[in-house]
């Protein structure tokens, strides 16, 4: 287990080191986000996260059910100082975003910022998906005190492919300072299935999944995917020294 942590850790430090090519470098900007670019990573975030995420569209899960799931998470993110936006230079348009945000063991129950009665019934499916996951993460690694949350990653469909993704993984991170701060590691409840393949490439591990039966409606039909997702994963990457 130590080898293996070792080797993940080993994997997961190399993609830190900003080695994205000229090509893609000339094209994008990554730039830090903050509370100032709330409304425009809503808009982009709003227009087009629910056609491209697998469980926005399996759950059918639209702008107008799914807003408020979208700003909290949002919100709950720019709060720290861990998400970045690409901006494509040509057009001067966002294209795509990684949210992260920070979590305590101590604050584990804290309560959600917005009215879940609000919700309907494929939002509550999700909502209720991530919530289990997330309560199981203090269970399952029970060293853990403090971690970063990946919250969402998103490319707009004509970018993608470029290695956007994969330069967002651990960008502007610094895990020697991140451990140095009280970090343990990186947690994700990754929803997408290239997501969860993109993840494990940089050497995270999985802990658990979302079940079968939490795909279920309540008139009794399954939810259906439209691509190779099958689940949520929850998975982990431990910043500390094996």
């Amino acid at each position: 287990a130590r080898t293996v942590g070792r080797v993940a850790l080993a994997v997961a430090r190399f993609s830190t080191l900003g080695n994205a090519g000229p090509d893609l470098l000339a094209k994008y900007s990554f730039e830090p986000a903050t509370t100032t670019n709330k409304g425009t990573i809503m808009d982009v975030t709003l227009r087009h996260f629910f056609t491209l995420e697998p469980h926005m569209r399996a759950l059918g899960i639209t702008e107008a059910t799914g807003r408020d799931l979208i700003d909290s998470t949002v919100t709950k993110a720019l709060a720290f100082p861990y998400s970045y936006m690409v901006v494509h230079k040509a057009s001067g348009k966002i294209v795509g975003v990684r949210l992260m945000s920070a979590a305590e063991r101590q604050n584990m129950d804290e309560p959600l910022n917005f009215d879940i009665g609000k919700l309907d019934e494929s939002c509550l499916i999700f909502l209720s998906i991530l919530y289990n996951l997330y309560k199981d993460f203090w269970r399952l690694r029970p060293e853990a005190q403090k971690v970063l949350c990946r919250e969402m990653t998103f490319v707009h469909s004509d970018h993608q492919r470029q290695g956007i993704a994969q330069h967002l993984v651990h960008l502007g991170l610094d895990f020697d300072k991140q451990e140095e701060s009280g970090i343990d590691g990186i947690m994700s409840e990754a929803s997408s299935f290239a997501n969860q393949k993109l993840l494990a490439k940089n050497g995270y591990e999985e802990l658990e999944a979302s079940k079968k039966k939490e795909y279920i409606r309540s008139n009794g039909e399954p939810v259906v995917f439209h691509d190779a997702t099958s689940s949520v994963k929850l998975v982990y990457l431990n910043l500390q020294k094996p």
